[in-house]
């Protein structure tokens, strides 16, 4: 009876450590399956470089520069969530004035700020984005702005660099009673996030 006891007992200390060492073994994760980062994270700044592109639309509706215009900026943006951020560029542009405020080639600096809206698709590495805002643009005179735009971005590198294309309508107002002042202005860049 003493034999069957001893031998009960320590088959039930046996199979309870068997079994908590079953227990541990599931409940652990390797390291190699690590969760993934995001490729776009919450609490991100970016910084950009671009080249932006900027149609006019005829001689008394284009804005500070009439017909076609180029240049290069910077940009930065932070992102308070996955979705939401602010968005601050600056932009210099060389094209033809406006014949209503001068004649010749002119660079105007565009300085705006805006509220962006991004949907991310993590699978993919892209999100889509929309944005709001306003700005100022000097060189050809002051022009006060209002923007809306859209575009994507991919990363190429998550959380780190990618690429960006986006296109905006800029209403700069009425002037001189010439009808509504406006452009539409592309950009092309690379974004690096923090």
């Amino acid at each position: 009876m003493k034999n069957l006891a001893y031998t009960v007992a320590t088959l039930s200390v046996l199979s309870g450590i068997a079994f908590a060492g079953t227990t541990s073994t599931k409940l652990s994760t390797p390291a190699s399956q690590a969760v993934p980062s995001s490729a776009f994270g919450a609490n991100e700044f970016n910084f950009d470089l671009f080249g932006t592109y900027q149609l006019g639309n005829g001689p008394f509706h284009a804005g500070p520069l009439t017909s076609k215009a180029g240049g290069g900026g910077l940009g930065a943006a932070y992102f308070f969530t996955q979705n939401l951020g602010l968005a601050a560029d600056v932009a210099c542009i060389y094209g033809h004035q406006n014949p209503d405020f001068g004649t010749g080639h002119k660079t105007v600096t565009q300085s705006t700020g805006s509220l962006v809206l991004r949907i991310p698709y993590e699978e993919y590495s892209i999100a889509p984005y929309g944005f709001i805002g306003g700005g100022v643009t000097g060189g050809a005179g002051t022009w006060a702005s209002g923007h809306a735009g859209v575009g994507v971005e991919y990363r190429i590198v998550p959380n780190a660099v990618g690429i960006f294309a986006d296109a905006r309508w800029t209403y700069y107002g009425d002037s001189h009673s010439r009808g509504d002042l406006n452009n539409v202005q592309g950009r092309a860049g690379v974004r690096f996030a923090f």
